[in-house]
């Protein structure tokens, strides 16, 4: 059975569940393949399974987030449809309000969207073909504005939607439900209006280049060598200002752990220590010769985590051979991604400014295998901006533009 046909079966059935969202949410899903529900729906996500289908529907943007959309550009209705592959959860701002909010200092508790439920196949109603997805999401992750102008491509996910009008009058609807409810009565009806429209959809396969869960409790369970390192990308730079540490921060940091998230981090984590660690090795055997490789030295996986950095090597100052630190930090997201750094490590850089640097892997795709990574010396690390959460690195910000 092709994939319209099946999603056209489950929406005939009653089976299908509607998630809804401002219409800029719909953009990253459009881009990463996925949508989440809040704390209040895990019970309904936590239910899904591979194969349920799902029925998108959009309302107008936060104008709180995006700027740029017209008001003669409608965006309420149905602008899609797909087919559940898994579910998974993030611990990083992904949709724009997330990203924004977990910026300012002023938000006690920021909108999060925690529970992902990633699609193998989605049909999209709008004309996608004219959306550069990967580079809109880059924009929404990189965001360092208070708002981010997405009404061009806003219009293009818009158009072709299902409008409430439309379905009412053939006698569907679905009330006040909100995520997660079945589309139950009349279901038939919305199958009818949804087979017309696919005529002018796009059917976008996610299943093989999304990314899938990675499992490492040990450094036997990851293989560096099938990863392909891109090269160097910066972050961006921008004069806006981090979030501030005046007093009303606290019931913020009371409702979010940031420390319990990078715990929930820790495969993704341990991935790009072993990246750069075998990168590391090869730069020493070119460099030094194989009677130095014996000097580089994965600390957590040989002496703990308690040192204050990840890998331990040689430099050449010219002088002489001597030890040198390195601090990895890893995410799935681009090179903007704030990071979390302890105090100890902090303490570390300080202690040892000449021979201490982060290297900051970002946009690791294991489905791909890809990434990209930055560095930064002792002296970098310490002059920029720390949200004291223990502590929050905001990269690609001026530290002249800082308080």
């Amino acid at each position: 059975m092709d994939i319209t046909s099946r999603i056209l079966e489950e929406i005939a059935k009653g089976e299908a569940r509607k998630a809804n969202g401002p219409i800029e949410h719909w953009l990253t899903t459009l881009a990463t393949g996925f949508w989440g529900f809040d704390a209040d729906k895990e019970s309904v996500w936590s239910e899904l399974k591979k194969g349920d289908v799902l029925v998108f529907q959009s309302i107008p943007p936060n104008n709180n987030f995006v700027i740029g959309h017209s008001p003669k550009t409608k965006t309420s209705g149905f602008i899609g449809a797909g087919i559940v592959q898994r579910i998974s959860k993030k611990t990083e701002p992904r949709w724009l309000s997330e990203v924004i909010e977990s910026q300012n200092s002023n938000v006690s508790s920021p909108m999060m969207w925690p529970n992902l439920v990633h699609f193998s196949d989605v049909l999209w109603l709008g004309d996608v073909g004219q959306i550069p997805a990967q580079a809109v999401q880059a924009m929404i992750e990189g965001c360092a504005e208070e708002k981010l102008d997405l009404g061009i491509h806003i219009a293009h996910l818009a158009i072709n939607r299902l409008t409430l009008n439309v379905m009412k009058d053939v006698g569907f609807t679905y009330a006040p439900m909100g995520t997660g409810g079945r589309l139950r009565n009349n279901a038939d009806k919305l199958a009818g209006l949804f087979k017309t429209q696919a005529k002018l959809a796009t059917h976008i396969v996610y299943g093989a280049t999304d990314q899938p869960i990675i499992n490492l409790s040990s450094t036997t369970d990851f293989d560096p060598s099938a990863f392909t390192y891109e090269g160097t990308r910066l972050p961006t730079k921008s004069k806006a200002k981090p979030p501030s540490t005046a007093e009303g921060k606290g019931a913020y940091l009371h409702k979010r752990d940031y420390l319990q998230e990078a715990a929930n981090n820790q495969s993704l984590g341990l991935a790009g220590e072993l990246l750069v660690f075998e990168r590391e090795r090869q730069r020493v055997r070119v460099e030094h010769g194989e009677e130095y490789l014996n000097r580089v030295v994965h600390m957590p996986a040989t002496e703990g985590d308690g040192a204050g950095y990840d890998i331990r090597s040689v430099r050449d100052t010219g002088s002489g051979v001597i030890p040198y630190y390195i601090e990895v930090k890893t995410t799935s997201g681009g090179a903007n991604t704030a990071f979390f750094i302890s105090e100890n490590e902090v303490n570390f850089a300080a202690s040892n400014p000449q021979n201490f640097e982060i290297v900051r892997v970002h946009s690791l795709d294991i489905g791909k295998k890809t990434y990209h990574d930055y560095r930064l010396s002792a002296g970098e690390l310490l002059g920029m901006p720390k949200t004291p959460v223990s502590y929050r690195v905001n990269v690609g910000i001026e530290p002249n533009q800082c308080d």
